[in-house]
């Protein structure tokens, strides 16, 4: 502890004061280490520079508006589950209005592409190519990006996003597989669309010259594809990426719920979010309907779960923020690989929460995400 007389009367009025104003309304702890904690003002993080506050002004008031409504306008997919083309018209009508965001338009005037699509292996899958075309070196690489949404969402529109980003900074052609999802699908029905282009992929190039990556349910897939892999003794891609989420590791007894849903940071960002939840629901957690039905200890269910499958995972790069509700799984992911002597990378943004570097084109922030990613794989892949 520094010694008063090393500080200025101000100094120590101010120390005074703030331990008064703590002591006032503390934090309350129980036994079981549960903290109940008074509200309080959570400011911008004072690392943001002013083109970044600019950016998340944007993203407040223009590209986060956009992603809570430019599908209000499209039928529900559970309300067309049981009607194979009704549920594709559903599916497209909410791409063909995500093309018309400022985020999609702002995000590909930045990083041209040119898109095409084709079917590998009975998949449908979008590939993205540079405009500017591939860069040297990058002739005899290829990524797979496999999009995020919740296991629901994100075929042919969040996709794109995600792929064309990396697509451009890296010089990469990226293929993205639309795999099946609920409400019409079930696991494994997306991890098999995935492994089926994986497959097909190595046919035209080494395995070490592919890298695999995803961003939340995307990052969940990674994994399980990764584990499926590892079981099947198939060859492994040269580097993986997991990012906004972590390996899924089963949440207590309960198949397809995992652990990630109840991180520190899982109930912190809830309640930033106005969401506030209790520690123990009235009722117990229930899978999502992907997950449903799925067998306890499946690997390719919670890779997480099983430390025989994650010492053969490839280098892997973890991406998260300190406001994504997925940080604690990602930490937690990043130091049970380290243990298990996997070569594991961890980088980590002040103040951006879930998927933002995805969604927000003008952030400083999401160039520093990408170019990491582009690093990542251009140091791990082969030629």
């Amino acid at each position: 502890m520094l010694c008063s007389r090393y500080l200025r009367p101000t100094v120590i009025l101010s120390l005074l004061t703030t331990s008064l104003a703590f002591s006032q309304d503390r934090p309350r702890v129980e036994a079981d280490g549960t903290v109940h904690v008074p509200a309080f003002d959570l400011p911008e993080t004072s690392y943001f520079s002013d083109e970044s506050r600019a950016a998340m002004k944007v993203f407040r008031e223009v590209y986060g508006p956009e992603l809570m409504s430019f599908s209000s306008e499209c039928p529900a997919l559970s309300t067309v589950a049981e009607e194979p083309d009704a549920i594709r018209a559903a599916r497209d009508c909410v791409a063909q209005a995500y093309y018309k965001t400022s985020i999609y338009k702002d995000t590909l005037a930045k990083h041209p592409v040119e898109i095409s699509s084709e079917t590998i292996a009975g998949v449908y899958t979008e590939v993205f190519v540079p405009r500017n075309g591939i860069a040297p070196g990058n002739e005899n690489r290829v990524l797979i990006s496999i999009h995020g949404g919740g296991f629901t969402a994100g075929a042919r529109y969040f996709s794109h996003t995600e792929a064309m980003q990396v697509a451009e900074l890296g010089g990469y052609k990226v293929l993205s597989p639309d795999y099946r999802m609920a409400p019409e699908a079930r696991h494994p029905a997306g991890l098999e669309d995935v492994i089926a282009v994986y497959k097909a992929v190595l046919d035209d190039y080494d395995a070490a010259n592919v890298g695999i990556y995803g961003c939340s349910a995307g990052a969940m897939l990674t994994a399980q594809t990764l584990a499926y892999i590892v079981e099947e003794k198939l060859l492994r891609p040269g580097a993986i990426g997991l990012f906004c989420a972590a390996l899924p590791t089963t949440d207590r007894d309960t198949p397809g719920v995992f652990k990630m849903g109840r991180s520190e940071s899982a109930f912190l960002v809830s309640a930033l979010s106005g969401f506030a939840r209790p520690v123990e629901p009235d009722s117990e957690p229930q899978p999502s309907p992907y997950f449903q039905g799925v067998q306890a200890n499946d690997p390719l269910v919670a890779p997480g779960d099983h430390d025989e499958v994650l010492r053969n995972f490839p280098p892997t790069l973890l991406i998260s923020g300190t406001r994504d509700f997925a940080l604690g799984g990602v930490l937690a992911s990043h130091n049970k690989l380290v243990r298990l002597g996997v070569e594991a990378d961890l980088h980590v943004w002040e103040g951006l929460g879930h998927a933002v570097f995805a969604f927000n084109p003008q952030l400083p922030e999401s160039d520093e995400v990408h170019e990491v990613i582009v690093r990542f794989f251009d140091r791990h892949l082969g030629r």
